[in-house]
């Protein structure tokens, strides 16, 4: 048998291999694109003002939390001012709620997991693709406020994506975990707003990290959302380099989360179908 026998079906036996995963993981890419326009349509559906709500209604909630923090309870930003510093915080945090929200993402979707098969994290990662629309929204606010209020863009944002990126895949992780165990556990929906409201409080979005007492202050370093939110304040508003031995350490901790779940999930999707 020659050499080029040799390779010739060596390409056949590993080339459709390759061409088929490339087209499968296109596929894929293109349908959680396809849920996500159809989540954001939903969102905004018989909405006159459409994605202006979006822009809106975080706009206002800011303003309650700046008020009442910044001149009821004298919490301060430190050498931020209040109201970016706050910002900053909301933006992080919003979108890793998206990805909490996604906890029941199976089940409202039980109709559609019934009548096609695809990889099902597909349905709670298109809720974080729909959800980037709002970070992106918020990233350009970010900006604005922290101008408006004398702050102008610094060399250090180019060190944004790698803090981004953090964010990303924990909420990625986040939301299949947590949607592939409400399928089983109907208790963890409950749950859910309770929770975030722990993780929000205990996470320095509307105070700064300094504040929180010396015996606490590891949760500012095992939090994911407090490191992200601090770096995002870093690089956004003080100017200085995030650091990044530890945001390295949390994208290798949320990617090996992100595989992890993504593999419990495909252990044991084909009983999901019964249980939804």
């Amino acid at each position: 048998m020659s050499e080029a026998t040799v390779h010739s079906n060596h390409v056949r036996r590993v080339g459709p291999i390759s061409v088929a995963s490339l087209r499968r993981a296109r596929s894929e890419a293109r349908l959680t694109v396809s849920f996500a326009r159809r989540e954001l349509h939903s969102k905004y559906r018989q909405s006159a003002l459409s994605l202006f709500w979006g822009i809106v209604q975080p706009i206002l909630l800011v303003l309650v939390y700046a008020v009442v923090f910044s001149q009821i309870l004298n919490v301060n930003g430190g050498s931020i001012p209040y109201l970016p510093f706050v910002v900053a915080g909301i933006v992080v945090w919003r979108y890793f709620a998206a990805g909490l929200q996604q906890a029941t993402s199976f089940i409202d979707r039980s109709s559609v997991l019934s009548k096609v098969y695809f990889r099902r994290e597909v349905i709670p990662l298109s809720g974080c693709v729909a959800a980037l629309v709002d970070l992106g929204v918020g990233l350009v606010a970010l900006v604005a406020v922290a101008w408006w209020k004398g702050i102008p863009p610094s060399f250090t944002l180019v060190a944004l994506p790698l803090v981004l990126s953090v964010l990303l895949v924990y909420t990625a992780a986040i939301a299949i975990l947590l949607a592939t165990i409400t399928v089983f556990i109907r208790d963890v929906a409950h749950a859910m707003p309770t929770i975030s409201q722990v993780l929000f409080l205990a996470s320095p979005i509307l105070y700064p990290e300094s504040q929180i007492p010396s015996n606490l202050k590891f949760l500012g370093t095992v939090n994911p959302v407090a490191v992200v939110a601090e770096a995002t304040r870093a690089v956004s508003l003080e100017g200085i380099w995030p650091n990044f031995n530890l945001l390295l350490v949390h994208l290798c901790i949320g990617t090996a989360l992100l595989v992890g779940s993504i593999f419990y999930l495909r252990s044991i999707e084909d009983r999901i179908v019964d249980v939804v």
